[in-house]
């Protein structure tokens, strides 16, 4: 009877193992046999990131913790993996799968984004932004071609005989134009940290000016002399974020508030005819005047002018001349923009929406000190 049972026990040891034996081990799934790391995850995040793969959790420091990022390697076998990125207090983290070949190496990062506020089809908000845990491809390996430091070197140029010259920097992220008595010029924004410039040369006098990016301006005023080369830089003061309130219609863009920091360029300037060094291509020009289509339309935007003056009107990246008291029409595709209409030494900034088939009249006038511009929308 002892012996039966002792074969019975043995037969139901060898019937355990078998089993055990027809499952992966998750030591199977996460470890390789070769030794060297083929996957690595390095954390962006300011805080510890928890890492779950193959159902085993890590901790992953963050950048506050380790600078430039803290790092999870691992050795792991072939085959596919999943991984599930949180951080607390982060609204939402990351799933997802793998796979590592044979001989192969995965490399994953992760950092925080903002998703955009969800609205409906009348523009009010059903969801706001909030912060999510974004997982992206990395090679480790990876070298950064080696580079010069950038460094911004532009250097002004002397007025040309008998001139002033005005240098225009912009150290906003937009292209700002500037109305100078009624002629209009481009300054390109912000590249690599150094910022966008335009010189150019003019007779001697009072000169009124409006500087403008979208949603924002700057009225100004400039008296140069002979030889004067004077500059006129422009930056945006950091506006809050927007707030966005479930079921209210989503807010407007903020108004850009540009500043202006003036300073005369003259001692600096090189010789007329040197090349300044690094000096950054530079656009500018006269608007070309808004053509009347040939066609009526029934959509897009109609612009009527009755400012006293020519009136510079800049909407989707382009600017239009529109005459005192006359009126163009602009086809633009449906759409929000924003625009800026200016006379020289004033301006205005806003916003509209266009529905397909369904056009949208914007009547300006200025008050009669000439100072303030209004729009009207009919």
């Amino acid at each position: 009877m002892v012996k039966k049972n002792l074969l019975l026990a043995g037969g139901l040891l060898l019937l355990i193992a078998v089993v055990i034996g027809s499952f992966p081990s998750a030591t199977y799934a996460q470890q390789g046999t070769s030794g060297q790391p083929n996957f690595v995850f390095i954390n962006y995040f300011g805080q510890d990131m928890v890492f779950d793969l193959d159902d085993v959790t890590y901790t992953i420091p963050g950048t506050a913790i380790v600078p430039g990022g803290g790092r999870l390697e691992l050795q792991l076998a072939p085959g596919e993996h999943k991984y599930a990125a949180n951080v607390p207090g982060v609204n939402t983290g990351s799933a997802g799968t793998f796979v590592i070949s044979p001989g192969g190496f995965v490399g994953k990062a992760a950092r925080m984004e903002m998703t955009s506020a969800a609205l409906d089809r009348d523009g009010n908000v059903l969801e706001k932004p909030k912060e999510y845990v974004f997982v992206f491809d990395i090679d480790p390996f990876a070298t950064p071609a080696p580079q010069a430091p950038a460094g911004d070197t532009w250097q002004p140029v002397a007025a040309a005989p008998g001139q002033g010259s005005i240098a225009w920097t912009n150290y906003v992220g937009d292209e700002l134009t500037v109305d100078l008595n009624g002629t209009l010029y481009k300054v390109p924004p912000v590249t690599n940290n150094i910022p966008g410039r335009l010189q150019i040369n003019v007779a001697p006098g009072l000169y009124r000016y409006t500087a403008s990016v979208p949603n924002g301006s700057f009225n100004g005023e400039l008296n140069l002399t002979v030889g004067q080369v004077m500059g006129l830089n422009f930056s945006a003061k950091l506006q809050p974020e927007p707030d966005y309130d479930i079921g209210e219609p989503s807010p407007l863009p903020l108004p850009v508030e540009l500043q202006l920091s003036q300073e005369d360029l003259t001692a600096k300037a090189a010789p007329q005819g040197a090349v300044a060094p690094g000096a950054l291509p530079t656009s500018g020009g006269v608007a070309a005047p808004a053509s009347a289509p040939t066609t009526p339309v029934t959509n897009g935007l109609l612009v009527k002018n009755y400012a006293g003056d020519t009136l510079i009107f800049t909407i989707n990246n382009q600017a239009y001349l529109i005459a005192d008291n006359s009126s163009t029409t602009l086809p633009l595709p449906p759409g929000s923009y924003n625009y800026t209409a200016s006379l020289p030494f004033v301006a205005t900034t806003g916003t509209i929406d266009l529905a397909a088939d369904q056009g949208v009249e914007l009547s300006i006038a200025t008050n009669i000190n000439h100072d303030v511009l209004s729009v009207y929308q009919n």
